[in-house]
């Protein structure tokens, strides 16, 4: 199993390393002004990765292995379908990538420079002739953080930009709120309006290679390599419950670690589904929402962390596995119940609106997590170390 050891440690030490480069990277290019805003705006991609990203390699490099070595020794077939699998996940990964490139733009990927340089614009804000100003993109940003640290979710401020034509106007939207984008009360439509045209201006900043990010530049290489972790994590955890029984002949050993590694891991994921869409509701006070119940490539990890909640929670005991299975169900459908208030939480602790501390216990709770993994009494590394030899 040594081999199979070498190889995924290797390809999990360079995801890791990639992770925390791209947002040191990002740190350093906008460390001149406020980088934290630009980190806890963009917590999906510059805190999750580096800190849970990490912790979810930690917790599934031993499933890994054992998955690697299964497949490698045991399966008919299995090298060739191994190859296959991850030659097939590494393509995938360019798709959503080429899928993922498009409007609205986010900040970031606009270079410092630009940011600071950026001024603001009048805007036609509705047919009878009233004018409105753009606001400069980094002022919004910032009194957008401003505002989330001072409450629970921006969802209020999310108004729907796409109404059905076929409908009444939405009520929300005749009646003035905060519009970020314009520092000013307007009315719905009004709103929309700015929204459009600051996203426009993100953009066509983004769009120019003088104006654009050297994270933006980077994200190139980095964006498919974070893709490319969350389907591997994706597959490794469906294979594993799909051979969890034979895991239990050629395994038994290990069995412990692999689902404590696993549901650790799994966990971890679930964070980035909360970032990710605690941005969704930073870009819709920015750029304006279109759809009623957005969707997102993280909505997927809720469902495959249940799956792994039913096949992974057996070393604590058939009651608490039970109790645990029917807890994980019960959170899933309060959080389809209450997505957005959630969501709002999710805005303000894992997203724009979290502080220094929240942030600080955030890498706390992640470091608590690798050491999780990593501690095992004596006699049960022993184990584990008798049964990794055993099977090398």
């Amino acid at each position: 199993m040594l081999s199979s050891r070498i190889f995924v440690a290797v390809v999990y030490v360079l995801l890791g390393a990639s992770f925390i480069a791209s947002t040191g990277v990002l740190i350093n290019e906008f460390y001149p002004s406020d980088w934290l805003t630009m980190v806890a705006a963009h917590s999906h991609l510059f805190l999750f990765f580096p800190v849970f990203g990490v912790l979810a390699l930690v917790g599934f490099y031993v499933p890994s292995v054992v998955l690697t070595h299964f497949y490698w020794t045991h399966v008919p077939y299995g090298k060739f379908r191994f190859v296959s699998g991850l030659i097939a996940i590494a393509a995938f990964s360019f798709g959503v990538c080429s899928w993922l490139d498009a409007k609205p733009r986010a900040i970031w990927e606009v270079s410092l420079g630009a940011l600071i340089a950026d001024k603001a614009e009048p805007v036609a804000c509705d047919t009878g002739g009233s004018v409105c100003q753009r606001a400069p993109i980094l002022d919004a940003l910032s009194n957008l953080r401003l505002e989330a640290q001072k409450r629970i979710g921006l969802t209020k401020f999310a108004r729907i930009c796409d109404p059905n034509p076929y409908l009444e106007v939405p009520e929300d939207m005749t009646k003035p709120r905060w519009c970020f984008p314009a520092q000013a009360m307007l009315m719905g439509i009004a709103c929309c309006k700015v929204q459009d045209r600051f996203s426009d201006a993100v953009a066509r900043l983004q769009a120019d290679p003088s104006t654009r990010s050297l994270s933006a530049k980077l994200d190139v290489f980095f964006m498919p390599l974070k893709v490319f972790f969350v389907l591997v994590l994706i597959a490794v955890g469906c294979l594993l419950a799909a051979w969890r029984r034979t895991f239990d002949l050629y395994y038994a050993d290990l069995v412990p670690s692999i689902e404590r590694g696993v549901i650790i891991g799994a966990l971890a994921m679930l964070l980035w589904l909360l970032m990710d869409y605690a941005y969704q509701q930073t870009a819709d006070a920015l750029f304006g929402r279109r759809m009623a119940v957005p969707l997102r490539l993280s909505l997927v990890i809720a469902p495959w962390a249940l799956l792994l909640l039913f096949f992974f929670l057996r070393h604590l005991g058939e009651y608490s596995a039970v109790v645990g299975q029917i807890s994980g169900v019960v959170v899933a459908a309060v959080y389809v119940w209450y997505y957005e208030h959630l969501n709002d939480l999710a805005v303000r602790f894992l997203g724009i609106g979290a502080d220094s501390w929240a942030i600080a216990c955030l890498l706390i709770i992640a470091l608590l997590g690798v050491l999780r993994v990593a501690w095992r009494p004596q006699g049960s590394a022993a184990a584990q170390g008798q049964a990794l030899d055993k099977s090398a």
